[in-house]
């Protein structure tokens, strides 16, 4: 279990620096990455003894998904925004609502 949550943990560092570079194939590749130590992490136990380290890995995990949200939420206004300047040098209005998913 300790050994899937480092994984988890190393996912999610490079999930939060393909963000940063707002690279969209290293994000996918990223996102992938982490979804598959995900199913791993679920399927592991904890050994008896490492409670304390299994939740203070768990701590940091959820520290970095936060983290990794904050970031998806600006990178989804500025795109926001870049498309609302593309409608007004354009003299267009947007069609509806951007969705995200």
């Amino acid at each position: 279990m300790i050994a899937e949550m480092d994984a988890m943990q190393t996912r999610l560092d490079a999930l939060v620096a393909a963000l940063d570079g707002q690279d969209p194939g290293a994000i996918v590749a990223a996102s992938e990455a982490l979804a598959t130590a995900v199913i791993l992490f679920q399927s592991a136990d904890i050994p008896a003894g490492s409670e304390m380290r299994a939740r203070l890995l768990v701590t940091q995990t959820l520290k970095q998904l936060e983290a990794a949200a904050i970031r998806v939420n600006i990178l989804k206004d500025w795109t926001r925004q870049r498309i609302d300047r593309n409608h007004a040098l354009r003299g267009t209005a947007p069609r509806g609502a951007a969705l995200s998913y």
